[in-house]
């Protein structure tokens, strides 16, 4: 597969970062956008990776869920479309009606008419398309477990998650038998982060996707860099299903995503 790094150098492609916000108007990267750019071009990589594996027959349909400023949507557009030469479309859904005016204004001035942006919430977002692959990265809270929820309500190919803070889990996780474990709050944020993501790949697998776990950048570039790779191979594993809500049992929660997917209870 083509490098895709050296697909999207900043020093080709000025005058695309700075139509899409990422460097300034003399085509240097913005101090404080470096490391999103490396976060961008890494979770780039993984999906071209994914779209490759999908016939070239027909377009590969991508939602980009909480999109933000749609960074990784036009990386990504750009890569397959004019490097690759693969045929594709992209959906950015964020309920932020400002950045979903910028990312619009960024495709006029790209000329890309195989995008559309939508200002909803990830749940209500309708569309006439069955979306290959869903992603986040970084979608905030529960915004991750609605991207989850969605891409399986789909059946979707693919489903990619960079997850960011899990506040939620944070505010349930109350009764339960590590408690002397979160007495602290830093103690109790990473434990929340362990049985937040555990608990979200277990759905996954219960859904039928077989799923990686792993590191996708250095953690120099952001604490934040766990990914969550979910591949659609199988209709469901009740194992999992089973192993999901012994783990809901023993820290006695109720996530939100089981309002999205309610064959989660038991």
């Amino acid at each position: 597969m083509t490098n895709t790094s050296h697909c999207l150098s900043a020093n080709e492609l000025s005058s695309f970062l700075k139509i899409i916000g990422l460097a300034r108007h003399d085509g240097e990267l913005y101090s404080n956008q470096r490391d999103k750019f490396q976060e961008v071009l890494a979770m780039a990589e993984h999906l071209t990776r994914m779209s490759l594996k999908i016939t070239k027959k027909r377009s590969v349909t991508f939602l980009d869920c909480a999109c933000g400023k749609g960074y990784t949507a036009f990386a990504l557009n750009h890569i397959l479309t004019e490097n690759l030469r693969r045929s594709a479309f992209f959906v950015g859904v964020d309920r932020n009606p400002r950045l979903i005016e910028k990312c619009r204004e960024a495709q006029r001035l790209l000329g890309y008419s195989n995008m559309e942006f939508e200002a909803a919430d990830i749940m209500h977002l309708s569309l006439n398309r069955k979306p290959d692959v869903v992603y986040c990265l970084h979608a905030c809270d529960t915004a991750t477990d609605e991207a989850i929820a969605k891409g399986i309500m789909f059946g979707s190919r693919f489903i990619v998650a960079v997850p960011c803070c899990q506040r939620e889990m944070g505010t349930k996780m109350c009764n339960h038998p590590l408690t002397s474990m979160t007495q602290f709050p830093a103690l109790k944020e990473r434990l929340t982060s362990l049985v937040t993501d555990a608990m979200r790949t277990l759905i996954l697998k219960a859904a039928g996707y077989k799923v990686s776990v792993f590191e996708f950048v250095s953690s120099e570039v952001t604490p934040k860099n766990l990914m969550l790779r979910a591949e659609k191979l199988w209709t469901c594993n009740t194992d999992a299903l089973v192993e999901y809500r012994q783990l809901r049992a023993l820290f006695n929660v109720e996530p939100k995503i089981e309002e999205h997917l309610p064959w989660l209870r038991s």
